[in-house]
């Protein structure tokens, strides 16, 4: 058994087939990728929940977040927080950019934003 009591996963000799632990659906699952080539899995890259605001929130998530983006369709700052880092954004801009892995954002706001977090 593996750490998390679950079995890996073997071929047709018993013996372990390249895999990964997805959390999302807690299990292992077969690496494939095209024409025999292993997969890879690009940490940050998948698109996960989206969501608007105007004002103060704490997002958490289900499993670990590794990129997040925001837009400040506002006219005032907003601030939001990941891992302990702090990041302000300014009226009209964006931010975008990956991080060690997290399970929630801060954002301080008091007006309208976009918000996306990617796994």
């Amino acid at each position: 058994m593996a750490f998390n009591d679950k079995s890996i996963i073997t071929d047709k000799d018993r013996r372990p087939s390249p895999q990964y632990f997805n959390p999302d659906t807690n299990q292992y699952e077969v690496i494939t990728g095209r024409n025999g080539a292993n997969a890879f899995i690009q940490l940050g890259t998948v698109a996960m929940e989206s969501w608007e605001g105007s004002a103060n929130i704490t997002k958490t998530f289900p499993s670990e977040r590794f990129g997040f983006a925001i837009m400040n369709d506002g006219d005032a700052d907003l601030s939001f927080t990941i891992n302990g880092n702090a990041r302000t954004v300014k009226p009209g801009e964006g931010y975008s950019a990956l991080f060690e892995a997290f399970t929630s954002v801060q954002i301080v706001a008091d007006s309208s934003f976009r918000a996306e977090v990617l796994r």
